[in-house]
């Protein structure tokens, strides 16, 4: 059977449950012993402190150990917002430079647009002179 005094022995740090659990039992040996020699009179007000002082050693030993896994896990949750705000700002970059080529796209569907009207506009004023030329000439003949 293990020595349950070992885990007062141990750095704070690194108690488990356990250990507290173990701790628990050599405070209930003493207690017991104590109780034996003087009777219950003697630990009646001291024992439901030393119980809850046990109770929270207990919270606190569970929330340290799972202090290492919470750690990784708020890293990764760290770690993907900044992925998603690179993400984000990328896209936001992306629909700017899509804006900026669909404004030079318009601007020169525009030119074109206008450069249609004025060569329509220019060979119906040259059809309309050949025309004219023309029919001087069926005159003459």
């Amino acid at each position: 059977m293990e020595d349950f005094g070992s885990a007062l022995e141990k750095n704070a740090a690194e108690l488990t449950v356990m250990d507290v659990y173990d701790i628990a039992a050599v405070v209930g040996q003493e207690f017991e012993r104590i109780i034996d020699q003087y009777g219950c009179e003697a630990l009646a007000r001291l024992m439901p402190k030393v119980v809850r002082v046990l109770e929270i050693l207990e919270v606190l030993v569970s929330r340290n150990n799972i202090s290492p896994e919470t750690e990784e896990l708020r890293l990764e949750l760290d770690r993907l917002r900044v992925e998603r705000m690179d993400r984000l700002e990328k896209e936001k970059k992306h629909q700017k430079e899509l804006e900026l080529v669909e404004d030079v796209w318009r601007g020169e569907a525009q030119d074109l647009l206008s450069q249609i009207a004025q060569l329509q506009a220019e060979n119906k004023s040259l059809l309309t002179n050949l025309s004219v030329q023309d029919c001087p000439t069926l005159e003459q003949s």
